[in-house]
């Protein structure tokens, strides 16, 4: 199995911890509470509400759920698809191939989406998870998902 590497940033804080999943998990939690004083949400603990389905069952598409947030630039727009593939379509992961085809999708192209993604990896927003599909995959982390959120709060 490959190593995968957590990362979490706190303010000017980081904790970040290599290993296979079942070393990672455990231990990167153990320091988020022993530094950090915080713990990663268990399966079980409340949750935000998902997004809302309209009527008849049917999902958003990526296009109306951009709407909802108040973006000002593309790494809002990035950041939000990124919220939409996991919290919409469920995946676990995305790929920056993944968020250029939202993009396109919603008819919001990215000029770099390597440069915007960087940029949420370097603020904290999103982590990487390793290779997927032969590609280097990403997942939001919590900031990441608590802007998105905070977004939509703004917006309710």
């Amino acid at each position: 199995m490959a190593d995968v590497t957590l990362k979490v940033t706190i303010g000017s804080v980081s904790v970040e911890v290599t290993g296979p999943q079942e070393y990672a998990d455990p231990k990167l939690e153990e320091l988020l509470t022993k530094y950090l004083g915080v713990s990663k949400p268990r399966a079980g603990d409340a949750r935000p509400a998902p997004i809302p389905l309209e009527t008849g069952g049917k999902k958003l598409s990526v296009g109306e759920f951009l709407r909802r947030i108040p973006s000002k630039n593309q790494s809002d727009r990035a950041l939000a698809m990124a919220y939409y593939l996991e919290k919409v379509d469920g995946q676990t992961s995305f790929t920056t191939g993944e968020l250029t085809d939202k993009g396109r999708e919603a008819k919001y192209p990215f000029g770099n989406i390597s440069d915007v993604v960087y940029r949420l990896a370097a603020r904290g927003l999103v982590m990487g998870t390793g290779d997927k599909e032969g590609q280097r995959g990403y997942a939001l982390t919590a900031s990441g998902e608590q802007a998105i959120e905070s977004m939509l709060e703004a917006t309710a």
